[in-house]
């Protein structure tokens, strides 16, 4: 397990945008998953409602290498509805359990993506790590390029002995 590999799925090209981005900073490759089905216009965004609500899995394709092979996972998605995009977690579903170690990036319009994280945690069985959450606004103007340089630092970091996680003291509990 030596292969490391960023997964994504992108409706607008939003998520596309930091999954390449990412790959730039980290030389890693680069495969999508995409619906067999487009969701452009109206139709689209209610197959888009239709499918979170009724937690449809929708019919999609994969291309990229297989991932019996690799060390480390990046997982890009968008936010639907406050949670995971169905693609996405239809790709999951079908693709597990995933080698190696799992990290994550949420592109949100406003809200959700912690919850999209917890999906992307419970289908995978790991905690993602480093983990990211950025709104689709700040991808499109470029403020989400600092934010993306430095996961792509964490993901490079060389890996040397276990750290303990922290956790924004806002999201921890109080102790006693």
């Amino acid at each position: 397990m030596s292969e490391n590999l960023i997964v994504y799925y992108s409706r607008t090209g939003t998520a596309r945008q930091v999954a390449e981005a990412v790959a730039a900073h980290t030389g890693w490759g680069l495969a999508e998953v995409r619906e067999k089905t487009p969701r452009a216009g109206l139709a689209g965004d209610l197959r888009c409602v239709l499918d979170m609500l009724l937690h449809r899995k929708p019919p999609y394709r994969y291309e990229g290498p297989l991932l019996a092979g690799c060390g480390h996972v990046v997982v890009v998605a968008p936010v639907w509805l406050g949670r995971l995009a169905a693609p996405m977690r239809a790709f999951l579903q079908d693709n597990m359990p995933l080698p190696g170690s799992v990290s994550a990036i949420c592109v949100m319009a406003s809200r959700g993506a912690f919850r999209a994280e917890d999906d992307i945690a419970r289908l995978t069985g790991k905690t993602p790590q480093p983990a990211l959450v950025l709104q689709q606004r700040d991808v499109q103007s470029g403020a989400a390029s600092e934010p993306l340089a430095a996961f792509a630092a964490a993901l490079c970091k060389p890996a040397t002995t276990p750290e303990t996680v922290l956790r924004p003291v806002w999201i921890s509990p109080k102790e006693v």
